[in-house]
C-alpha cells in the first residue's frame, strides 16, 4: 500500500478496507490472527491461528489464467475486449499464486486462509488438512513449504532463492500465511504421457488443519460455505461430493494400471536390451505388444496438443471431462452425466480386466 493519507477504517467480517484519498480502496483480507493473539504464542516454537470460515463462491477457468513461468517479462491479461492488466507471473507460493500487479490490485486468494508463527528456532515444519472425521484430505510436508532463509530482494522488493534465481517459497519466523485452495491432490501422474488432471474441489462442510513444528502438533476447524446464492441443498451438494469422489478413485485406479502396465513394458524391454532369447524373447515381446496397446488405450500418449486431440477419447480423458463438468457447478451430477461416467467406469473395468 502505498503512503497515503487514510481518512476512514471499516472493519467488515474479518477484512479491514482503508479509503485513501489517492481514490483507491484497499483490504486487508484477513485479520483473525490480530484478534487472537496473545503475548505468549511468542514463546511457543509454533503457534495455529483458528482459520476463519470459508465461502465458495464457485469455480471458472480464467481463475486460473497465467501468464506462463515465473520470470521478469511482463505478461496481459484481456478478456473478451474487457480493460486488462498486467503483471509478472511469480508462481505459487505457498499454495497461493503470486503476480506482481503493474497497473490493477490483487484479488483475495482463492481458497482458506492459514496463519500460523513460527519461532526462529522452528526447522520442522507441515500442515494437514483433515475433514470432519478426521481423514487426511490433503498433506503439505517441509518440502512444499520449506524453511528457506536464505534469500536475496531483487529490484522490485520481491525475494528470491539464491541458488535457483526463483521466486522463494519459504516458512520463517514470525507470522505465516498458507492458502489452502479446497481441492484434493491431482491423480498419481504417468511419466512420459500428457497429464491426467483430476483433483476434485472439497464439499461444504467442516474441515481441520493440523499445524506440526518439530513433534508438536495444534488442530483447529473451519467451515466451508456453499455460496449464499445458491439453492441446493445439503444434500445435493453431498450428492455431488459422493460422485466426485468416485470419479476420482476411479481415475486413480485407471491411472494405477496404466503404471502397472508401464512398468511390466518396461521390464520387458529391458529384458530384450539385455539378449533374451528362446521362449523369453517371445513372452517378453508380447508383454511389449500387449502393455503398449492397454496403455494407448487408455490414456492420451501424444506429444502435443494436436496430437492429443487427434486420438479417439480414451477413458481417462472421459472422467477428465466429467471432472471439469463438476467444476463448473454446486449442484449433483444429472443423469447424462451419471449414464457417461457408468459407461466410462465399465470402459475401464473391461480394459484392466482384459
Amino acid at each position: 500500500m502505498p503512503p497515503l493519507p487514510v481518512h476512514d477504517l471499516e472493519v467488515k467480517g474479518p477484512d479491514l478496507v482503508a479509503a485513501t484519498h489517492g481514490r483507491g480502496v484497499w483490504i486487508l483480507d484477513d485479520i483473525a490472527p490480530l484478534r487472537q493473539y496473545a503475548a505468549e504464542f511468542a514463546d511457543k516454537p509454533g503457534h495455529l491461528f483458528k482459520p476463519s470460515d470459508h465461502t465458495r463462491f464457485g469455480y471458472n477457468w480464467w481463475i486460473d489464467y497465467g501468464g506462463g513461468p515465473p520470470s521478469d517479462e511482463k505478461y496481459f491479461f484481456v478478456r473478451n475486449a474487457e480493460a486488462g492488466y498486467t503483471f509478472y507471473e511469480r508462481g505459487v507460493v505457498n499454495g497461493e499464486r503470486k503476480r506482481d500487479f503493474i497497473d490493477a490490485g490483487e484479488a483475495r486468494p482463492l481458497g482458506v486462509l492459514i496463519y500460523y508463527l513460527l519461532r526462529e528456532d522452528a526447522e520442522d515444519v507441515s500442515l494437514a488438512i483433515l475433514d470432519a472425521d478426521g481423514n487426511v484430505v490433503r498433506e503439505f510436508s517441509g518440502e512444499e513449504i520449506p524453511t528457506e532463509r536464505f534469500r536475496t530482494i531483487d529490484n522490485r522488493g520481491y525475494e528470491k532463492d539464491l541458488e535457483t534465481g526463483r521466486p522463494a517459497v519459504r516458512v520463517g519466523a514470525g507470522l505465516n500465511r498458507f492458502v489452502w485452495d479446497m481441492r484434493y491432490p491431482n491423480v498419481s501422474a504417468i511419466p512420459g504421457l500428457p497429464p491426467v488432471v483430476v483433483k476434485p474441489i472439497a464439499s461444504p462442510g467442516t474441515y481441520q488443519v493440523r499445524l506440526t513444528v518439530d513433534g508438536a502438533v495444534q488442530t483447529e476447524t473451519f467451515k466451508l460455505k456453499i455460496n449464499p446464492n445458491e439453492t441446493y441443498t445439503r444434500r445435493q451438494t453431498d450428492a455431488k461430493a459422493e460422485a466426485w469422489q468416485a470419479l476420482y478413485a476411479k481415475t486413480e485406479e485407471g491411472v494405477q494400471a496404466v503404471l502397472r502396465a508401464v512398468a511390466a513394458r518396461d521390464e520387458a524391454q529391458a529384458a530384450l536390451d539385455a539378449g533374451a532369447t528362446g521362449g523369453e524373447r517371445a513372452a517378453a515381446e508380447a508383454t511389449i505388444e500387449m502393455t503398449t496397446k492397454f496403455i494407448g488405450g487408455m490414456a492420451a500418449t501424444g506429444r502435443t496438443l494436436v496430437q492429443i486431440i487427434s486420438e479417439p477419447t480414451k477413458p481417462l480423458s472421459k472422467l477428465v471431462t466429467l471432472h471439469n463438468v463438476l467444476e463448473h457447478t454446486e449442484g449433483p451430477p444429472n443423469e447424462p452425466w451419471l449414464e457417461v461416467y457408468r459407461k466410462t467406469a465399465a470402459e475401464i473395468d473391461a480394459a484392466i480386466a482384459d
